[in-house]
């Protein structure tokens, strides 16, 4: 059986980095971005067929498009990760931002946010995962 993967998006590179030590200490396999790339399952399909993580957290505000942004585009291609696996963290979002968030994520983490807070998220997390399932390796465009 695999680890769980859980992939991080924060251009603040201290917080990506404490994220990515809290993952890995809960024995997680973690992938981390500085910015938030563009996932492409195949150049020939339109949709996303085979998972690439379990868990993704990404930051709102980061360089070039947004956290939303992202996670609208994987909706659009029909993303198979369970959206209560998918997180927003921001320190400073609009009521309307974050009615919008729940759309495209299951959860919004205020920063500066609580560990407890991920770990209880988390939790719940690995109760929806099925790890005998194969992940796909996170292609970029």
């Amino acid at each position: 059986m695999r680890k769980a993967r859980i992939i991080i998006f924060d251009d603040d590179l201290l917080i990506l980095g404490l994220l990515a030590d809290f993952f890995s200490d809960m024995n997680f396999e973690v992938q981390c971005f500085a910015q938030p790339l563009l996932c492409f399952s195949s150049e020939s399909t339109k949709s996303c067929l085979t998972p690439c993580a379990d868990i993704i957290i990404i930051d709102y505000r980061m360089p070039e498009r947004n956290g939303l942004e992202l996670l609208h585009h994987q909706k659009q291609r029909e993303c198979p990760i369970n959206i209560k696996n998918k997180a927003i963290m921001s320190g400073d979002m609009s009521e309307e931002c974050l009615a919008e968030t729940m759309e495209v994520a299951g959860v919004f983490f205020r920063k500066p946010f609580h560990f407890n807070e991920l770990t209880v998220w988390m939790k719940d997390c690995l109760n929806r995962l099925d790890l005998s399932w194969h992940l796909d390796d996170y292609k970029t465009m």
